[in-house]
């Protein structure tokens, strides 16, 4: 159910119930001159030759270009095209639960898009380790045999082995892992909404409150300390937010009427969230301990789902100010307002990546519910499902992987491949998903 149904229908449901390569040769950009310097020369013997050579060199300084910022930062990287995922082999695991931490890390590398587990003799990489007690003392080891990292990690053995998968996809492949991720959602699996919180994969599952009322659009701050969440548990929509260190909550937003949809910004700071107190419900920003909201938007429609833009200067939110619900931009600093363009008329609940290039909503397309991306600057969209009924995407932190929900289930999708796998919880009825940074 997109924000602005629910924003439309909370007060409904409070009368009836109470939210590598080896580093690329730094003479790249001068061979690729020369060579541009030679075909231009050719260009009056074979027009044909010309136009694959331009092809060609436009695709080493394509490379160039994406090699720029590791050669700065002296980080061998592997390159990664398309769809294509990197062969890592998981060799020998000594210790007590070697069988568990090899399961944990063969998921999780298959998980990653990027790579992929493989039988040691196929390996292009090599993961291995011991086990003492709590932690694992992970290597990866390169091609050749060269020792790329020796780390330990130390959590219980199914966490550590997560954190070890992720500086592994870190080390190969220059982008975050997600295996150490968790997912906070919604679920009705006990006969009321309450706030659950899992790892990526649907281990480790807590229920986080018992309220035994409506709960709804749980979201995690970046730190991945903190919830915040709308709750009917004073029979009104309030914002409260859950220290998951403390085990301890706060009311934060409390004015007559909806309160609701909250949402952190990248610094943790402030929460944006929609508010009803002045008549209508309108998009706001306040301190993320409390305080006097300020307000941004201005119209006659209903705002709801903010989402804030990687560098906290703008916030995208669904509103329905001109007809059927649509996504806007808004600028936090002149608070102007844009449309998102998107091939329909019909598209809520955005949310924008970690690496600021695409933004993720529920679109209705072809009469069905499906997740789509769109690139906010200018507009060229793709739509990642066929299934319908697919609601609520946030993406993980490698801005690559989206989790959403489909009939009652989680999904992890990834936006590259296009491929989809349900994670496996031991509870139904969940919706809302949120994914940790």
């Amino acid at each position: 159910m997109s924000e602005v149904r629910k924003s439309l229908s909370e007060k409904k449901e409070r009368d009836t119930e109470g939210s590598l390569l080896k580093r690329p040769s730094e003479g790249l950009y001068a061979s690729c001159c020369q060579d541009l310097v030679k075909v231009l020369r050719s260009l009056r013997h074979n027009m044909a030759i010309l136009v694959i050579s331009l092809r060609m060199i436009l695709a080493l300084l394509a490379m160039g270009a994406l090699f720029m910022p590791f050669l700065a930062a002296g980080q061998p990287v592997l390159v990664i095209e398309g769809d294509s995922a990197i062969p890592v082999a998981v060799g020998t695991i000594k210790g007590g639960q070697a069988d568990l931490v090899k399961t944990v890390l063969t998921n999780d590398l298959n998980n990653s898009g990027s790579l992929k587990a493989v039988n040691s003799e196929k390996g292009v990489y090599q993961v291995s380790g011991s086990i003492s007690g709590n932690t694992i003392t992970g290597r990866l080891t390169d091609p050749s045999g060269k020792e790329v990292f020796a780390q330990r990690f130390t959590d219980n053995l199914r966490r550590a082995a997560h954190q070890f998968n992720d500086e592994v996809v870190l080390a190969i492949t220059g982008k975050p892992g997600i295996a150490t991720s968790r997912i906070t959602f919604i679920s009705s699996h006990s006969g009321k909404k309450e706030v659950y919180m899992t790892d990526i994969d649907g281990h480790n599952i807590r229920q986080l409150t018992s309220d035994k009322s409506i709960s709804l659009g749980p979201k995690f701050s970046p730190s991945g300390d903190s919830i915040a969440y709308t709750s009917y548990k004073s029979g009104y929509p309030d914002v409260w937010v859950i220290n998951l260190v403390l085990q301890k909550r706060r009311s934060v937003s409390f004015y007559p009427g909806i309160n609701s949809a909250p949402a952190f910004s990248p610094d943790g700071a402030k929460l944006a969230l929609t508010l009803s107190k002045d008549g209508n419900t309108e998009l706001y920003t306040v301190n993320a301990n409390g305080g006097s909201p300020n307000r941004l938007t201005n119209t006659r429609g209903t705002e709801a789902s903010p989402t804030w833009s990687p560098s906290g200067k703008e916030i995208a939110f669904t509103s329905d100010d001109r007809g059927s619900p649509q996504i806007m931009i808004l600028n936090r600093s002149s608070k102007s307002v844009r449309r998102m363009r998107t091939n329909s008329t019909y598209t809520t609940e955005p949310a924008w990546s970690p690496d600021g290039k695409s933004i993720a909503y529920s679109i209705m397309t072809a009469g069905q519910m499906q997740i789509g991306i769109s690139n906010p600057l200018n507009g060229n969209q793709s739509i990642l499902t066929t299934d319908g009924f697919c609601e609520s995407p946030s993406w993980a932190r490698n801005s690559r992987h989206l989790i959403y929900t489909r009939k009652g289930k989680i999904y992890l999708l990834d936006a590259v491949t296009k491929k989809t796998k349900p994670i496996a919880l031991s509870i139904s009825k969940c919706s809302e998903p949120h994914c940790s940074r």
